[in-house]
């Protein structure tokens, strides 16, 4: 039944209560970083600063205590699954607001505006000069979208990675279904410490090369989650006049990649199965589609203002990468590129990254499958009626029910990105700039192609939309859409 019942939600309520009471104590990890700095301030201030993140922190556990108190012997399907997720990002949303608008940072609707963009990943910001920012909220915003990207791939563990779909089956052949789906809990826990190993790595480096430790933490936690938030008001270009400039972008390159990348790629990396690693067929797609678009967008830039050589092959690369991992780091304004390049990065931040990866979009494995429907088309235009044809993808057969749902995905995908950027039109942005913002939120990148003054300016019928977009791609669509079909589908039974 589709319908949302008293049952499924109590059979939700069992794992948004486990997930609220590790948000509680997610929250106070920023107050070490409160009693760091500081400084010189009243104690009523300082108990203030500390409020902040507990009163969420007790909201959460409060939720806590009140979920798990709802039992349910029920067994979960694909359902409760997806409306408990829609649920946990909102939720987690909705209370993690807190501690901007309690220390005074933003407004009500900017405060949650900036927490669904930490935790979802998306990068993009309300906050106008970030170095007049408290340091525990800087480091908080961070934190969220470090924590958020974990989330992303548990998330494409449980829910998207199902028996029996293209994706398990692919995934299954490359690790081994053994390590994914009956030892999930072990899955879960490798990930981490795979994810925790990478962000320290990323940190000692940009330390190395210059960054002072708050700033390579932050842009550690960033990178590696493919999210985006800077502690600085040029983002990655406040670092271009840096002595180790070119190095820091270097570095945070690599880590947006491996962040891109599938987890459970990762996990043969580390076993040193380098060779398995070089033939994973989306691996390969994404540097064979970044280095088409990175040469598309340097020819665009060059052919229309020459010069700067050097700067403008950095400045392909650094957004081509940061557009396809879905991390919204940038190095100069993308309001001033021509509409080319800026449309390159819109079909980048529609693709993503890879399955099972911290990145949006609708991920280089469906893309893959697309590909090949095309092809097969193709060819049985050209062979007699009676031809049959398999479709396989590295020797795994699709199924028909599978490519209708990738079709549906993706077209749903578009449908909504060009709804939001409709809405974002009649505040006055244009096409261009309405679509890349559609699908940057969407995609959960959070890249922005309309100057500061426009972009600050924002009507709040922008920020709620622009919000939506970022919990309705970072869900990739139908796990939103179920809990609204299952709430509507109630409404109307009740009715008749």
């Amino acid at each position: 039944m589709l319908a949302l019942h008293k049952s499924d939600l109590k059979i939700a309520a069992n794992d948004l209560s486990e997930i609220c009471r590790i948000a509680s104590f997610i929250m106070l990890v920023p107050l070490i970083v409160t009693f760091m700095y500081l400084g010189n301030l009243e104690p009523l201030q300082i108990l203030e600063k500390i409020w902040a993140f507990v009163a969420p922190s007790l909201l959460f556990y409060l939720l806590y205590i009140g979920l798990a108190g709802i039992k349910s012997d029920a067994r979960p399907r694909t359902k409760h699954t997806m409306i408990t997720v829609s649920l946990a990002w909102l939720i987690i949303a909705l209370v993690g607001f807190l501690p901007y608008l309690l220390n005074g940072t933003l407004s009500p609707l900017d405060s949650f505006f900036e927490s669904m963009s930490g935790w979802t990943t998306t990068g993009m910001t309300l906050i106008k000069v970030p170095e007049n920012v408290d340091r525990d909220v800087l480091f908080y915003r961070a934190l969220t979208q470090w924590v958020g990207g974990v989330g992303i791939i548990v998330l494409a563990l449980v829910v998207f990675l199902r028996k029996g779909t293209f994706a398990m089956d692919y995934y299954a052949s490359e690790v081994g279904e053994q390590k994914i789906k009956p030892r999930l809990k072990d899955t879960i826990h490798e990930t981490w410490k795979i994810y925790i190993v990478y962000t320290i790595a990323c940190i000692i480096l940009l330390y190395i090369v210059g960054m002072d430790i708050f700033d390579a933490v932050a842009h550690a936690f960033s990178a590696m989650s493919t999210g985006g938030f800077s502690s600085h008001t040029d983002n990655i270009g406040y670092y271009n006049s840096h002595p180790n400039g070119f190095m820091i972008q270097v570095i945070l390159l690599v880590f947006m990649i491996i962040g891109a990348i599938s987890f459970l790629v990762h996990f043969k990396l580390f076993e040193g199965e380098y060779k398995r690693v070089l033939q994973n067929i989306e691996l390969n797609y994404m540097f064979r589609i970044l280095s088409i678009a990175t040469l598309i967008t340097f020819l665009s830039l060059y052919f229309i203002n020459p010069g700067n050589t050097a700067n403008k092959v950095m400045d392909s690369i650094f957004h081509t990468i940061a557009a396809m991992t879905c991390t919204g780091f940038s190095i100069t304004d993308l309001s001033t590129w021509p509409d080319l390049p800026q449309t390159i990065l819109m079909v980048l931040m529609y693709i993503g990254g890879l399955y099972g990866s911290t990145a949006g979009g609708i991920k280089i494995l469906r893309l893959i499958l697309i590909v090949q429907v095309i092809l097969i088309s193709m060819k049985k235009l050209m062979l007699p009626k009676t031809a049959v044809l398999r479709m396989k993808i590295r020797g795994k057969q699709i199924k028909g029910n599978e490519i209708l749902y990738v079709f549906g995905l993706t077209s749903l995908y578009l449908i909504v990105a060009f709804l939001g950027a409709s809405v974002l039109m009649t505040s006055g942005y244009t096409g261009t700039q309405s679509m890349f913002l559609s699908l940057s939120a969407m995609g959960n990148v959070g890249l922005t192609d309309v100057s500061g003054d426009l972009w600050f300016g924002m009507h709040t019928i922008d920020k709620i939309t622009l919000t939506s977009l970022m919990w309705i791609g970072r869900l990739e669509v139908f796990p939103v859409l179920v809990l609204f079909y299952s709430i509507i589908y109630k409404g109307k039974s009740r009715k008749k």
